[in-house]
């Protein structure tokens, strides 16, 4: 069974594996999605079946809940199973792409003292069983890895066209999401609350959305009737945010794309006297892209002062959401103190259903000044 993108096929003899282990598959009785047949799979390891049952239990779930919520895209297995390290998340099309449903399965990088050749089986295991458990076809399930930067932005290096675009979906507004092209694939799926509660708080207001991405923020904001800012240092990724704008009706002078580092921006933006009722800001974990010249970014070291500049772009009685994926992620409290802010931790309200085995999948915190009555951040 062919999968699309890059599933590694490493021979085993690369391992030292001799070549009569190579051929010592054995055949499982999976469920097919699509019809509920007995479907025989050829598989490395017996417990792959267990893989097989829990990836059945959880989309079956998920695919009940996701058509009553009117959910487009979105995860149904997130390493469940130790041994099956990978997330997988579902795209199903609208408009043009009606009917077509595309399954991404991100493979998680095995640590160090996990065998590679085990790894690597285990891995193609899941890869021969998710079309048939799905009853997806094999040529819309994409294959990719994450693996530890050593240093680098958050998303991957923008060269590639897009190799499957898909328009999809998500609170009514379409989205353009590239199956292939990219390690991500333009929705961070578990900000999905997080962006309706921007959508929310933005109504009618002034927005700014920095290290914006393709701008998703964006649409929900422009949706609410706010008028629109959207800063992010790709111009890849900003053609693509402006895409999104347009396909939903967001034309015109109320929504600006400046393509800029966006920390040399906000200064330049506080000395033209720029304010804004709502800010959301996602950045990177780490990032030290050449556009940034020498200086590098670190979310961890860097929040503090990033958000002593935006609280002075804030408008009486505005609300800075700020979020990132930094596992470890802890607020400098003493520094914020000092700088007059306050960050009120609203995390676990952002985490859908769909992430909610995987509660530090991000952190989400509501920034006012300190002494502030915010009336736009509900509690």
């Amino acid at each position: 069974m062919q999968i699309q993108k890059d599933v590694r096929r490493t021979s085993p003899d690369s391992y030292g594996v001799k070549s009569d282990e190579a051929n010592d598959k054995i055949s499982i009785s999976v469920t097919c999605g699509s019809d509920g047949t007995e479907v025989p799979v050829s598989v490395w390891n017996k417990t792959s079946d267990q893989f097989a049952a829990r990836l059945r239990k959880v989309a079956r779930e998920r695919r009940r809940w996701a058509r009553k919520a009117h959910i487009f895209c979105y995860r149904v297995y997130d390493a469940d199973l130790p041994d099956y390290s990978c997330a997988i998340d579902i795209y199903k099309g609208v408009g043009p792409d009606e009917g077509y449903c595309g399954v991404v399965i991100a493979e998680y990088q095995a640590p160090k003292e996990i065998d590679p050749l085990r790894a690597t089986r285990r891995f193609e295991d899941v890869c021969a069983i998710v079309p048939v458990v799905l009853g997806i076809p094999a040529d819309q399930v994409f294959v990719k890895q994450r693996r530890r930067a050593k240093g680098g932005g958050q998303y991957r290096d923008a060269k590639q066209l897009s190799h499957r675009r898909l328009c999809t979906a998500e609170s009514g507004y379409l989205i353009e999401a590239d199956l292939s092209g990219y390690l991500d694939t333009g929705i961070f799926l578990d900000h999905r609350v997080t962006r309706q509660l921007v959508g929310e708080l933005a109504r009618g207001k002034r927005f700014l959305n920095l290290f914006a991405y393709t701008g998703v923020a964006s649409v929900h904001a422009a949706g609410a009737g706010a008028h629109t800012t959207t800063v992010d240092m790709s111009k890849t990724y900003l053609a693509w945010a402006k895409r999104n704008m347009e396909q939903n009706g967001f034309t015109g002078s109320d929504h600006r794309y400046i393509n800029a580092d966006v920390t040399a921006w906000i200064s330049s933006a506080i000395a033209h006297g720029e304010t804004y009722d709502i800010i959301f800001v996602d950045p990177p974990t780490f990032s030290n892209s050449k556009t940034m010249g020498q200086r590098t970014w670190s979310v961890q070291r860097d929040h503090a002062q990033l958000l002593s500049l935006l609280i002075r772009m804030l408008a009486p009685g505005g609300v800075i959401i700020f979020s990132c994926n930094l596992r470890r992620f802890d607020p400098d409290v003493e520094r914020l103190a000092a700088a007059h802010i306050q960050m009120r931790d609203i995390t676990a309200r952002t985490i859908p259903h769909d992430f909610e085995r995987n509660p530090r999948i991000h952190h989400c915190y509501a920034v006012v000044p300190i002494g502030s009555i915010n009336k736009n951040e509900r509690s």
